[in-house]
């Protein structure tokens, strides 16, 4: 597997220091006086936990970290104990159960590694797992970014996707909107950053940050 390779070779690939996402998503909690509320948190593609750390250190909630790479949830466990805040599970988005709710989901340059169909299959399980009045927190690459806009070699039939190592679909802002209009959208904007990795590279990144979240029953 492509990132069981990239855990093996560089463990911690993206630091130590949490992502763009989890710093928006606790300034969110904490103006909106939700940080001291016990939530129920669902970290999807949560990689080694860096995220899960820093939401757990930042909010009263409970998290749990899914990933499907066994070298990453490996990492989760050996960095991050789990505890009665913290659970890891090596799994796919698509094992989670729906009677599980959660009152936050969150997807930190997670959805732009999947494919349409897939892309289809998580909306429609953040539908079944999302509580009344849960909230959405979502990165994902923008077309602008300058790092993968136009690299690799397009997918057929899949406008704004690429293979270059890995699969990645690049969103615009109508796409986005489109894809979450289960939700009510919130926050919806671009954000330019350089992102350090364990190899010693730097990435120039354009993303989206997307906060959506929902006032009605789940199905």
């Amino acid at each position: 597997m492509y990132w069981d390779n990239q855990y093996q070779h560089n463990e911690r690939l993206w630091g130590e220091t949490p992502s763009r996402l989890a710093l928006v998503a606790v300034e969110y909690l904490q103006k909106h006086g939700l940080a001291e509320k016990m939530l129920n948190v669902l970290d999807i593609g949560c990689g080694y936990g860096r995220d899960v750390l820093y939401l757990t250190e930042h909010t009263r909630g409970k998290i749990l970290g899914v990933d499907i790479s066994e070298k990453a949830i490996t990492l989760a466990k050996k960095s991050y104990p789990e505890n009665s805040r913290i659970k890891f599970r090596c799994c796919g988005f698509a094992e989670l159960e729906e009677n599980n709710k959660y009152d936050i989901v969150f997807l930190s340059n997670f959805y732009q590694l999947l494919k349409k169909d897939e892309r289809i299959e998580l909306r429609r399980k953040i539908e079944k797992v999302l509580k009344p009045n849960g909230l959405l927190f979502l990165s994902t690459l923008s077309t602008r970014d300058p790092e993968h806009s136009e690299k690799g070699t397009p997918v057929s039939g899949e406008i704004n996707s690429f293979v270059d190592n890995v699969y990645l679909h690049l969103c615009e802002r109508s796409e986005l909107e489109e894809d979450f209009s289960f939700l009510r959208i919130e926050e919806l904007y671009k954000y330019e950053y350089f992102e350090s990795r364990a190899t010693g590279e730097t990435h120039h990144h354009i993303s989206w940050i997307l906060v959506g979240g929902t006032d009605t029953v789940s199905a």
